[in-house]
């Protein structure tokens, strides 16, 4: 359960590089690029992580930080809808033809109110509900494997600014809800950008962030944070709230009282008709505590004092005839260093590490697992497997998170000082 993310740390700072494709509408006449934000409609305010999906096909996206999308789709789809859901609000569909040579369209999504109907709870103690939806998992999610095409991302700030990013697209074995295989993923491409300063005393190395972005599928791993049976939790029903146009269960959950062991809070979305879990956000309990930094972290110099301030997750699923898929990771940790010896210094920095993983396609023939060779490992740096690319038509048609503003900066930054060192 302490073992969701591994961070390893050595001597002077190492980072990760790329360029994001030009935009473009149609490529080969075979599909074509939508592009829009998606607002609420009653706070105008941009809905991050809102799903975007197109009906008759697999193909799917989600919002960046800042409610923009972008998504690639078949030229078959032009009579097609679009649609985007967002919990809290109804699902809204839009004509795939409407959105094509107009990159500039604001989507309004509208605050949906929850019919009570024959649901009765919709408060007090949530734990009969959570035990439950555990032992409905092998019927809410997959029984057969399957493949996946997945968009991931993972970036370090220090301070403020991003000194690396680095983007892949995966090919992902997504093993079966009721075996105990592992999910599988291989790179198929990837890019990254780098802006190592020499004032940089830090090495970090980011270990093993597409394994761990798959493990965060908790229908599929859900001992990493409920442990066997949820036992160490108290869980309480907050009410009700719409996402798909469908009632959900929001149930809070923290550890019991007297436990000392780190373990995590927040809150879970149950779909109020079959229990099966829609998305978790939640948060483990490293705030002020000394013994955190050693769940992260492999190997430090011994002059080096980290602490960690929070570390933050989240998973979403969507729904597929009947079926719950997962859809979409992120991952969050922030850490505070400093040095203990004169020549470093004793100011601390902080660093804050980074990543998502979304799944852009699904399909279901040519089902196998990847040659060991090819896997990606718990142990692998990703940023060591790609190079630096510089080719703006990179991702060809493969679907990708649109950047947000401030990751577009950091990219222009980040390629310049790329540019200047070849």
């Amino acid at each position: 359960m302490k073992n969701l993310l591994l961070f390893l740390f050595f001597f002077s700072l190492s980072a990760l590089s790329g360029l994001y494709p030009a935009n473009s509408v149609q490529q080969k006449d075979s599909t074509f690029v939508l592009r829009g934000r998606v607002l609420g409609g009653d706070t105008s305010q941009p809905l991050v992580n809102a799903s975007i999906s197109v009906e008759r096909v697999n193909v799917s996206s989600i919002t960046n930080q800042d409610g923009y999308f972008s998504i690639r789709v078949p030229a078959s789809t032009k009579n097609a809808q679009l649609i985007i859901h967002y919990l809290g609000y109804e699902n809204k569909e839009i004509p795939v033809i409407t959105l094509i040579d107009s990159p500039n369209n604001h989507i309004t999504l509208s605050p949906s109110p929850i019919q009570l109907g024959e649901l009765l709870v919709v408060s007090g103690d949530g734990t009969n509900l959570v035990r439950e939806a555990l032992q409905r998992i092998p019927d809410n999610y997959s029984a057969d494997p399957g493949m996946m095409v997945a968009f991931y991302r993972e970036s370090v700030k220090k301070g403020s600014n991003y000194i690396s990013l680095v983007e892949t697209v995966l090919d992902v074995y997504k093993a079966s809800y009721r075996s105990y295989s592992n999910d599988q993923a291989r790179i198929y491409i990837g890019r990254k950008a780098t802006d190592i300063s020499p004032r940089d005393t830090v090495l970090l190395k980011f270990q093993g962030g597409i394994s761990d972005a798959l493990m965060l599928d908790i229908a599929k791993n859900p001992e990493i944070v409920f442990g066997t049976d949820a036992a160490e939790y108290a869980f309480h029903i907050e009410g009700l709230i719409n996402i798909n146009n469908k009632p959900h269960y929001i149930i809070t959950f923290m550890p019991n009282p007297g436990i000392e062991d780190i373990l995590f809070r927040g809150k879970i979305y149950l779909d109020a008709a079959t229990l099966a879990f829609a998305r978790m956000e939640f948060n483990m309990n490293v705030e002020d505590r000394k013994d955190a930094a050693a769940i992260f972290i492999r190997r430090k110099p011994s002059k080096m004092r980290v602490e960690v301030n929070n570390a933050h997750y989240v998973v979403n699923y969507m729904e597929n005839n009947g079926k719950w898929q997962f859809n979409y990771s992120g991952t969050q940790v922030s850490f505070r260093v400093r040095w203990t010896n004169r020549f470093f210094g004793l100011f601390a920095t902080t660093y804050t590490i980074a990543s998502e993983i979304a799944v852009t396609d699904r399909y279901s023939d040519n089902v196998v697992k990847f040659p060991r060779n090819e896997r990606i490992h718990s142990t692998d740096v990703i940023a060591e497997k790609v190079e630096y690319f510089l080719d703006p038509n990179f991702w060809g048609e493969y679907n990708v998170i649109e950047p947000d503003q401030q990751i577009n900066d950091a990219i222009k930054r980040l390629s310049g000082k790329l540019l200047r060192r070849k």
